[in-house]
């Protein structure tokens, strides 16, 4: 996959050929998300076009309210790794900043769109809205689309039954953060088509877990959302370096999210600790990517008198998600298509 770093003003970048794009912020990757991307993938073999996929970078949230970042459901290097393994051709990232929020949406598709990448197709959910002010839809900016040589096609993305409501209702990567954040993860990981995961790279925290015979690879939350802080059923990779392919089996492990009060921690971060079931020598993490995937939630954070009583409740955690594993539940691979 090539990735293409772009903002308004930049020189066209070298493509060959005609594209057919999905355009969106694709925050989660998930089930409709996959749709679109597949669709888009499909039309563009049958047309013979390259397949690309356009997106922001920062995310339109983050540029409109940079004082609470802390939402996102995949970082980019994931985002990047998902696409691929979807086989996007191009990834096409676009600066948004002042220029692009000014841009109406009939520049958006001549100058941006069309002049600058030669794209003949665009694919995007039916409620994706461009332009200053979000005043593009696909619908009402067809026409003039048509007159540039550039195909606008809304697909409606996948569904799922209504919690609170007797109709349908859209994926969306909004209410799979209400779900993770309300502890409805199994909901979310429905919605995603896969269990919702953290990445990030290991850092060297104060090391007490090992005081208490429990290593943990650390990790910063940094944007990502904060689900309810507590301990989690999780499972483990390594990713390697080149961030395309994973390196190594899942690790079953147990992950805190919080602020470590039994340690007097202040941040929220997450620490993982991997259940040696079959006496692994010891792998050192730091500075490495690691995948944790989040399964099941265990209990709430709580306070301990002693590092020994931690000690010890961690002992029933690990024995709560050994039962897992043994059942065989946490043990499917990326679905999705992916």
């Amino acid at each position: 996959m090539k990735i293409i770093k772009w903002k308004i003003g930049d020189i066209p970048p070298p493509i060959e050929g005609q594209l057919a794009v999905a355009i969106g912020n694709f925050d989660g990757i998930h089930k409709g998300h996959v749709k679109l991307l597949n669709e888009c993938k499909l039309q563009a073999k049958e047309g013979n076009l390259a397949f690309g996929v356009v997106t922001f970078d920062p995310h339109p949230r983050d540029f409109f309210n940079p004082k609470n970042p802390s939402f996102k459901l995949l970082d980019h290097e994931e985002k990047e790794r998902l696409l691929s393994k979807l086989g996007v051709e191009f990834l096409i990232i676009i600066e948004f900043n002042e220029h692009l929020k000014n841009c109406n949406a009939e520049q958006f598709l001549s100058k941006i769109l069309k002049q600058n990448f030669n794209i003949v197709k665009m694919f995007a959910g039916s409620n994706f809205k461009f332009g200053k002010n979000r005043e593009g839809s696909i619908e009402n900016t067809r026409s003039f689309a048509n007159t540039l040589g550039l195909q606008l096609i809304s697909i409606v993305l996948k569904q799922f039954s209504s919690l609170t409501k007797k109709e349908y209702e859209e994926i969306s990567s909004q209410k799979i953060r209400k779900f993770i954040q309300n502890g409805q993860l199994k909901l979310a990981n429905d919605l995603l088509g896969r269990n919702w995961c953290i990445t990030g790279n290991v850092e060297k925290g104060k090391q007490q877990g090992r005081e208490i015979g429990c290593p943990t690879a650390n990790l910063s939350l940094k944007n990502f959302l904060k689900p309810p802080l507590g301990v989690y059923i999780s499972r483990l990779k390594i990713i390697s370096s080149q961030n395309t392919e994973i390196s190594n089996v899942w690790l079953p492990s147990i992950s805190n999210i919080g602020t470590r009060p039994t340690v007097s921690g202040d941040s929220i971060n997450l620490e993982t600790h991997i259940i040696d079931f079959k006496n692994n020598a010891e792998t050192n993490l730091y500075g490495k990517r690691i995948n944790v995937e989040l399964i099941e939630f265990l209990r709430p954070e709580k306070k301990f008198n002693s590092l020994s009583e931690l000690q010890k409740q961690i002992e029933v955690d690990t024995k709560r998600a050994c039962l897992l594993y043994t059942s065989d539940a946490a043990d499917e691979e990326d679905s999705v298509d992916l």
